[in-house]
């Protein structure tokens, strides 16, 4: 769903944001694949937590004339944005398969979906351990018989000290900074830059007030909200430590400075 037109200073921050962070058309087929190898069947009707401009949502339609998306999120002028510049690009009849809804994802639970995913860490915004039960429980009630929660995660030692990635980009450079954390807490104060060939650089485009939360945190509140099958899907490392892209189901794995993987659940 991202624009293939030149980036620069001006672009809009959403399409940035886009380019340097989401792979929808990856993430979905990773998860429409796990998802058919453990139930044994496709699944049809997704929903999408933390939607922001609905990016993966648009590329589960795109997968085919049978598959429904739900896109949940509170903020009214991202899903406005992506209405209008990613909803957009879809044919009027897919369009048709696509439900933007404005609402805290802690209350809707209707109509009961294959899969719930809450990609990109959003989630991070519960700091308290009762708040993160009440979306897990949520969602659990949102699914249909064998369905599945995918939560994705990220750590690692580096991900518990203050520091600076930059990564090369088409036109820009995208800064990621974790400018603070809280050892005692796990809260973070993370932020997103944008820097241009130019020199320019577009400062704290995007900002989280989050909390780190831990694998094991999540999978016991997995538990406790009644998912089955708990189980870990982690990111391979090449040589040099980058991430592959490659997710394989994992019961133990050697600690490394910066990890992502994502956790899956059954109903």
């Amino acid at each position: 769903m991202t624009s293939r037109e030149k980036l620069g200073p001006s672009t809009d921050v959403h399409l940035l944001y886009q380019e340097a962070v989401q792979s929808p058309e990856v993430d979905v087929r990773l998860i429409d694949r796990h998802y058919k190898k453990l139930a044994g069947k496709p699944a049809r009707l997704f929903r999408e937590d933390f939607c922001g401009t609905a990016a993966l949502s648009c590329a589960w339609i795109e997968l085919g004339a049978d598959r429904k998306a739900i896109a949940v999120d509170l903020h009214a002028p991202t899903l406005a944005w992506g209405k209008k510049n990613n909803l957009a690009k879809l044919s009027i009849e897919q369009r048709t398969r696509i439900d933007l809804v404005r609402s805290d994802v802690r209350k809707i639970s209707r109509p009961r979906v294959d899969i719930v995913c809450a990609l990109n860490f959003s989630y991070c915004v519960f700091k308290q351990r009762r708040d993160m039960l009440d979306y897990v429980k949520n969602a659990r009630r949102s699914l249909n018989p064998g369905g599945m929660l995918f939560m994705d995660m990220w750590g690692g030692s580096e991900s518990q000290t203050e520091h600076r990635d930059r990564t090369r980009r088409r036109g820009f450079i995208y800064i990621w900074e974790q400018r603070s954390f809280d050892p005692i807490s796990f809260h973070a104060d993370c932020r997103i830059h944008f820097e241009f060939p130019d020199g320019r650089l577009r400062r704290n485009a995007f900002t989280y007030d989050w909390r780190l939360w831990t694998l094991p945190e999540l999978r016991d509140i997995f538990e406790e909200a009644g998912l089955k099958d708990i189980h870990v899907l982690w990111e391979t490392s090449d040589k040099n430590g980058r991430g592959t892209g490659v997710y394989r189901r994992m019961e133990r794995t050697s600690a490394e400075e910066s990890w992502v993987a994502c956790l899956v659940g059954r109903a």
